[in-house]
């Protein structure tokens, strides 16, 4: 295995959200609509706590490529569903609170979307998610559009907190966790860079099949090898695809169950083309990674893995990779 750990460490510096800048940004936007809700909402409507969620709260997300940054933050209402028959009234109460010049809000089916524009472009969006409180633990989350047909207005059971914890404890070992978050990460981007047509899998779905069949991997001098775990775990992915039969006929396809409730498929509304699209760009990285496993030379392991990844996978000087060690020692352990 060529020596790429520092170019896979310095494209995932590149492409991380970085603490002190973009976080705290949008950090502000959330503190800023979460005042204004508090004053703009009508007098009838319950109290609320709010809660960050999603990959800006798992630390796990990536800088966007076409550079519109957003954060999802859970709203939950001291009520009970039923106190909202139509989830989408609720929605509508939080949008039209909203609503004020220099924002553009939107209902969308899981949540209401705050866009802020920059010359006339998207630059920060911020998604929120709204909740009731349950009897128990659990909450239920506003489903549906302003305009959704009556059964697509629905109350979802949702335990997005308990998400939260499962994904960032999925490891006890620091250096393990470590490692999860940058493969994530590295496989986000090649997500962005891979679909940018559309038709991509959902974000969470990726990070949830990395709680499922991620496993670490280090060179027994405790050095990460991360070259090896995202191999490893694409490998991983692409065997569990298997045959089922939908509307659409006989076809291969990836499970990615929800680990909390409501336990749905992530991948479940993904067409045949889209799954197959897939599958196919999953196995060109596979290759990609594979062959740059066997590659002796840094920059040429480099060069493959930069035509998956583009141009924040930086490509090593001859001059700087000539005195590289002779390839490592792997353990096959899950972390050592």
């Amino acid at each position: 295995m060529p020596a790429v750990q520092k170019q896979f460490e310095e494209f995932h510096d590149a492409i991380k959200l970085d603490e002190d800048d973009e976080k705290a940004k949008l950090r502000e936007k959330r503190e800023t609509l979460i005042d204004a809700l508090k004053a703009n909402l009508p007098d009838d409507v319950p109290a609320f706590s709010f809660f960050n969620q999603g990959s800006y709260s798992m630390s796990t997300g990536v800088v966007p490529l076409d550079e519109n940054y957003d954060i999802d933050v859970g709203l939950v209402f001291d009520c009970l569903k039923d106190r909202y028959p139509d989830p989408v009234t609720l929605k509508k109460q939080v949008r039209d609170a909203l609503d004020t010049h220099g924002r553009t809000v939107l209902i969308r089916r899981p949540c209401v979307t705050v866009n802020y524009l920059r010359n006339g472009s998207p630059e920060y969006h911020v998604d929120l998610a709204i909740y009731t409180k349950r009897g128990d633990d659990l909450l239920d989350l506003a489903k549906g559009k302003e305009n959704s047909a009556a059964e697509h207005r629905v109350w979802e059971i949702s335990d997005p907190k308990k998400l939260k914890k499962d994904i960032c404890e999925a490891f006890s070992d620091a250096k393990d966790l470590a490692q999860y978050r940058r493969c994530i990460r590295y496989i986000k981007r090649w997500r962005d860079v891979q679909f940018r047509n559309g038709g991509a899998p959902l974000s969470i779905a990726l990070t949830v099949a990395a709680k499922m069949w991620f496993k670490p991997k280090f060179e027994t001098s405790g050095k990460p090898a991360d070259l090896l775990a995202l191999l490893g775990w694409v490998n991983s992915i692409l065997n569990n695809f298997v045959g089922a039969t939908t509307s659409e006929g006989y076809h291969k396809r990836l499970r990615v169950d929800l680990p909390v409730s409501p336990y749905s498929n992530l991948m479940e509304d993904m067409t045949k083309l889209q799954m197959e699209t897939f599958q196919e760009k999953l196995e060109a990285l596979r290759d990609a990674l594979d062959t740059a496993y066997d590659e002796d030379l840094p920059e040429d392991a480099c060069k493959l893995l930069k035509k998956q990844f583009e141009d924040d996978f930086k490509v090593p000087e001859k001059s700087q990779t000539a005195k590289a060690a002779a390839a490592p020692v792997i353990s096959t352990g899950n972390s050592a």
